[in-house]
């Protein structure tokens, strides 16, 4: 069985989120009790478990009416922890378009990611 670097790990999420597959990214490189923290969301300040999280990104591509632009950066790692940054252009249902940078950080722990903490500051188009 093959080893992954978290700089594969890195790689490879990158690589995901940059074709839209999101959701592929979490069932190959999450761990089962992945926790997820928003730094300014109040329903999902903390998230724990790996079909908590799949419901919470599944439920902001419902809300997204229309992706305009996304770009997503290459990751910056640092031993078993990466970080990328997402800006997205995006129009929301009920709050119209928006205009996100996030950055996003990751903890990897026996070959997959076991946590992840997103930083932004949202803002209207």
């Amino acid at each position: 069985m093959l080893t992954m670097t978290t700089q594969e790990i890195a790689n490879r999420l990158v690589n995901l989120c940059k074709r839209g597959q999101n959701a592929l990214a979490q069932v190959e490189l999450y761990d089962d009790h992945i926790e997820s923290i928003e730094l300014y969301s109040n329903r999902y300040k903390k998230t724990k478990g790996i079909a908590k999280v799949q419901r919470k990104t599944a439920m902001f591509f419902e809300l997204a009416q229309k992706i305009h632009h996304s770009e997503v950066s290459e990751p910056l790692v640092a031993g078993n922890h990466f970080c990328i940054k997402i800006s997205l252009d995006v129009t929301l249902r009920g709050f119209g378009r928006v205009q996100l940078e996030e950055l996003c950080i990751y903890h990897v722990k026996d070959e997959k990611i076991f946590k992840e903490e997103f930083f932004y500051t949202p803002s209207l188009v």
